[in-house]
């Protein structure tokens, strides 16, 4: 599933195989929610440079409704999208008071925001799910600490995503597909817990392994703990991922602990609040100094933004809350990520990437 063709240290440069499709690692998928990144189609996120993105399997359960994705051949083919596709369980709803209802050691019950309906959604049916939508990487079912939970709340949130897994990893396995199936390590910010997980994980060869639970709120520096204590224990020859990860700080640390896999909202949603991401670090547009300020985002950037609009009609765009604003800082933002990306991965393979992670890290401080 993972070829490794580069090391630097810890940090690794690869490929991932998901059926027939071929992902360089390591990669930031864009969050396509509902199947868009907000304000970008699957053509711009193409000319992007965009692999693969990452929907939420729930949130297509609730609305519009498998069978209508299954009408238009899939998951794929309903979104116009011919590259990776990883989806969530839905688990990470399990943050979210106004959606969960309460869990027991068999099923998650959720309200649905769209029509107030009560669901359970088991195991084998967060599987089922997945699989009807066919995605190329299904996540497990999981059941997410807060951030702040206690060492007894973290311990039974874990067990719970332990048992949820195997009956995954079991559903799956009768399935028959080639969807690939990652599982899910939690345990909070206790790295005696993540340890354990992570030896649960190691007994069932899933086919990657994400780390869950973290960026959720607690310090960074207890995430960069968790990432160096654990990851090593991780399988060399399989994904490693890092679920909400899309600071290009935080990613490159990672990076540095062996990730290679990442996702979030966090450059789309600096994006539409006027925060620009550059190689010269970031870039707050809505500061007067910009306001006639007739150069690109960036200087030598290629994307649409970049080349073809200013600085000061983008602040412009955005104070006024213009839709064609969000789109152009959005292009951007993502454009940058994909950028980053392929700068990380040559910067492992020309064994350099400890200079790289450095000099970036402090422009962004």
């Amino acid at each position: 599933m993972i070829k490794l063709t580069s090391k630097d240290g810890k940090a690794r440069a690869g490929e991932l195989h998901l059926n027939g499709k071929v992902i360089k690692t390591p990669f930031f998928m864009p969050v396509a929610t509902k199947g868009s990144v907000k304000y970008m189609n699957s053509e711009k996120l193409k000319k992007a440079g965009v692999e693969c993105i990452i929907s939420n399997s729930l949130i297509f359960y609730w609305n519009p409704g498998l069978e209508i994705v299954r009408e238009s051949g899939g998951l794929h083919n309903f979104i116009n999208w011919n590259k990776g596709i990883f989806t969530d369980s839905g688990g990470f709803q399990s943050l979210d008071e106004s959606m969960l209802i309460e869990t027991t050691h068999d099923t998650a019950r959720f309200r649905s925001p769209f029509d107030g309906k009560v669901h359970d959604i088991t195991p084998e049916k967060a599987i089922e799910i997945q699989n009807y939508l066919g995605s190329d990487v299904a996540m497990c079912l999981d059941h997410v600490p807060k951030y702040n939970d206690d060492y007894r709340a973290v311990r039974s949130k874990t067990l719970r995503t332990h048992s949820w897994a195997r009956r995954c990893k079991v559903h799956h396995d009768k399935l028959k597909t080639k969807q690939l199936l990652f599982g899910i390590v939690q345990g909070g910010n206790f790295v005696d817990m993540r340890k354990k997980s992570i030896e649960f994980f190691n007994k069932l060869d899933f086919d990657g392994l994400a780390q869950g639970g973290l960026a959720i709120g607690e310090p960074v520096e207890k995430m960069y703990e968790m990432l160096k204590e654990t990851t090593p224990l991780m399988p060399e020859n399989k994904p490693r991922y890092v679920m909400g990860v899309g600071n290009p700080v935080n990613i490159l640390e990672c990076v540095s602990h062996g990730i290679d896999c990442f996702d979030s909202t966090f450059p789309t949603q600096n994006a539409r609040h006027g925060t620009i991401f550059t190689f010269n670090g970031k870039l707050k547009l809505f500061k007067n100094e910009y306001k006639n300020d007739h150069s690109p985002l960036e200087k030598d950037c290629s994307c649409f933004a970049c080349k073809n609009y200013t600085r000061a009609f983008i602040r412009h765009l955005l104070k006024n809350r213009e839709g064609v604003g969000l789109e152009l800082a959005t292009i951007h933002n993502i454009y940058f990520m994909q950028k980053l990306m392929n700068k990380i991965r040559d910067s492992i393979k020309e064994k350099r990437f400890d200079k790289f992670k450095i000099e970036l890290q402090k422009k962004f401080s």
